[in-house]
């Protein structure tokens, strides 16, 4: 199997468990826990970082399609929820991931498997 494959459906993997750490983050802020999930949203920022280089590395074409301009909104609501845990009174975490980070990581994840998806079956023909 070609190479790219294999590594567009690793990507899509960890999209996957990236969502779910997402999620687990939206689900302690609502319990009034959002200050013991800060080692969860530095290996969420983290995988979604390397998928980020991993799709501007094998997938050229990256910079221009639909899912770079949702990766800018995914971008924006991780460097809100940053500056809420390094203390900004004026960001409240849970408007951030309800109305921007979680719709936003859904998207992209979204998208990231339409264009993935795509890339594969072309890639095996």
């Amino acid at each position: 199997m070609d190479k790219k494959v294999d590594i567009y459906k690793t990507m899509l993997a960890l999209s996957e468990t990236t969502l779910e750490g997402i999620e687990h983050i939206h689900v302690r802020a609502k319990e009034g826990r959002f200050e013991e999930t800060a080692d969860i949203f530095t290996d969420v920022a983290d995988s979604f970082h390397e998928m980020r280089k991993a799709l501007l590395w094998y997938y050229p074409e990256f910079e221009e399609s639909a899912l770079e301009l949702i990766t800018e909104d995914v971008v924006g609501g991780m460097q809100l929820l940053l500056a809420a845990y390094e203390g900004d009174k004026d960001v409240r975490p849970l408007v951030v991931l309800q109305f921007s980070l979680v719709p936003g990581f859904q998207r992209w994840h979204m998208a990231l498997q339409l264009e993935l998806n795509s890339l594969c079956a072309s890639s095996m023909n």
